[in-house]
């Protein structure tokens, strides 16, 4: 009996943090999902803290008021997958900036982590100053161990966290107001794409690697058989063979899923003009000739083609509402500063949408979409027409036609849209 009360007390002695670190109630309640107005007006803040020429280096300034963090917070919990299970919010205040974040965890009886926090700011950068988990305040040594060095002098082996303390280091200034959080940087277009690139490395594991080896080899095959007088092909010369080497793939015993996947990501480089390093890596691409670029078209355009394959791309890697959000906010942009807002482009986006959908959905899916796909022949079995689209919408004409993104009339144009896209002989049925 002895021994058994010594078990018993040790056992308490170590259960005692964690239980302090658990709670019966949340610090932040469990929002519904953002509302379509919601999602607009995240769409505008991010439009709206863009440079207006994003492909140009130099200072820039981001700001955003509490309920602007709150809403920004909320939406990357959703885009996430964290939500519901994760919610959070800040309390900004003249140079300070509460945060307190609840984890359920899924019990029988409802029971929480809760993180609450303090970022106070002095002379220097914003530091954490306080941290509590549940009923445990964390000790001073380790509050500084967990804030991120601002200055640009954390460093790492590791290809993507080295670019994240690139990144870092340029923030150039943040300050904390009773009303928003100011940040000063210095504007990257390079640094930027550089570490979008290792965070798809990084997402993509050694078997995935193989996969899309395996399958610019293939797009390598079919532009050597391409004539040097041809100035371009269709996106179906590429679409067709690649989806039959999945499907093969597949009969095999390979996962339809993952080979969709793999094919779509390499498609979309190669459309793009990039090169295969960019996607796996120098190591995995050095033995990897690369293959000769061709010009590819959907409906005689270049740019219908990387519409469709880049939404495609980024669905498959980080799920369609961020690719439906990233199109939309693609087209508002161009409508303020550039060509105007293009119909075309959607119903390409949406089209690409769909396709990386549909073949990563199940596995009776992407098989189904393989076997459609590789007998592809022209544009129009998944396309539908957009010639008569109307593109070119300023954002004061789109304005007038469909007030925003969130309009009655916005979101009926767009079901017309998918209805045409699921009409085509692709898409019909599933």
């Amino acid at each position: 009996m002895p021994r058994v009360r010594f078990w018993l007390l040790a056992a308490g002695v170590l259960a005692a943090p964690l239980l302090l670190c658990l709670q019966f109630t949340p610090l932040v309640e469990t929002r519904s999902q953002l509302s379509r107005a919601e999602a607009v007006r995240v769409e505008g803040l991010l439009l709206d803290s863009a440079p207006r020429t994003p492909g140009l280096a130099g200072p820039h300034e981001f700001s955003w008021n509490q309920e602007e963090l709150n809403l920004l917070g909320r939406h990357l919990l959703a885009l996430s997958r964290m939500s519901p299970e994760w919610a959070a919010q800040v309390d900004l205040r003249d140079g300070a900036l509460g945060f307190e974040v609840s984890r359920s965890l899924g019990f029988v009886v409802p029971v929480y982590m809760n993180l609450r926090g303090e970022i106070t700011q002095g002379d220097g950068p914003p530091a954490l100053t306080a941290l509590r988990l549940g009923y445990l305040p964390l000790p001073r040594f380790l509050i500084d161990r967990l804030m991120p060095n601002l200055s640009g002098e954390m460093t790492s082996d590791e290809p993507l966290l080295a670019e994240a303390a690139r990144l870092l280091a340029n923030i150039e200034s943040v300050q904390l107001g009773a009303t928003e959080i100011r940040f000063n940087v210095h504007w990257d277009p390079e640094m930027l794409a550089r570490a979008g690139d290792q965070a798809r490395q990084w997402l993509i594991s050694e078997t995935d690697r193989q996969r899309i080896l395996e399958y610019y080899a293939v797009i390598g095959r079919v532009a050597d058989e391409i004539p040097d007088s041809d100035r371009a092909i269709p996106l179906g010369r590429l679409l067709a063979p690649l989806f039959l080497e999945a499907k093969d793939k597949s009969l095999q015993g390979s996962d339809p899923i993952a080979e969709n996947q793999a094919l779509l990501q390499t498609l979309a480089l190669y459309v793009n003009e990039e090169d295969i390093e960019q996607l796996v890596g120098a190591e995995a691409a050095e033995d990897m000739p690369a293959a000769k670029f061709v010009e590819v078209r959907l409906q005689r355009r270049q740019d219908l083609a990387q519409h469709l394959t880049s939404i495609a791309a980024i669905t498959v890697a980080l799920g369609p509402e961020l690719a439906l959000m990233l199109s939309t906010a693609k087209e508002s942009w161009d409508a303020r500063h550039r060509s105007g807002f293009s119909f075309s482009d959607m119903t390409a986006n949406n089209v690409g949408v769909t396709l990386a959908t549909l073949a990563t959905r199940d596995r009776e899916s992407a098989l189904e979409i393989q076997r459609r796909m590789s007998e592809v022949r022209s544009d129009s079995e998944y396309m539908p027409e957009v010639g008569s689209s109307r593109d070119g919408i300023s954002a004061e004409d789109f304005s007038a036609l469909y007030r925003d993104t969130a309009s009655v009339e916005y979101r009926q144009r767009l079901a017309e849209i998918q209805h045409l896209i699921e009409s085509t002989r692709v898409f019909t049925g599933l």
